[in-house]
């Protein structure tokens, strides 16, 4: 009688595992990867130019989008929207591991690439290879 209790038991608590297995973090509002630039096409047929920051091991994250819902998301790429006038430095970290601040969000346009968006993005560090 024991054994089968235990094993119910062993059952219902691997049920439950997946659950607290995904449980999805707040967004940070710093990340790291490298800085890409993605071109894409808008549905319209307008070309879209965006910088992206492409992470390594995507963590999930728990996002709101504009109506307040939240949606769990695994950040991989993180398109960037600058803050103010700071892409004008952006193009000589393309391709480098850079450290970007800001505020994430869904994508919500058609504009949009990548599996999040970073509001007000500022890169606040470069890696370049002799940092290494």
């Amino acid at each position: 009688m024991f054994l089968r209790i235990a094993y119910l038991g062993g059952a219902l608590l691997a049920g439950f595992a997946p659950v607290y297995a995904n449980e999805c973090l707040a967004p940070p509002s710093t990340i790291k990867g490298q800085l890409r630039i993605v071109e894409s096409t808008h549905p319209d047929g307008t070309p879209i130019r965006a910088f992206v920051v492409f992470v390594e091991d995507g963590q999930c994250v728990s996002i709101e989008d504009l109506e307040g819902d939240r949606a769990d998301v695994v950040l991989r790429d993180i398109h960037l929207a600058p803050k103010d006038d700071e892409t004008a430095r952006w193009s000589d970290a393309v391709g480098k591991e850079v450290t970007v601040q800001g505020r994430m969000g869904l994508p919500f346009t058609a504009w949009h690439v990548g599996s999040a968006m970073m509001f007000d993005a500022a890169i606040s560090a470069v890696r370049t290879s002799s940092d290494e």
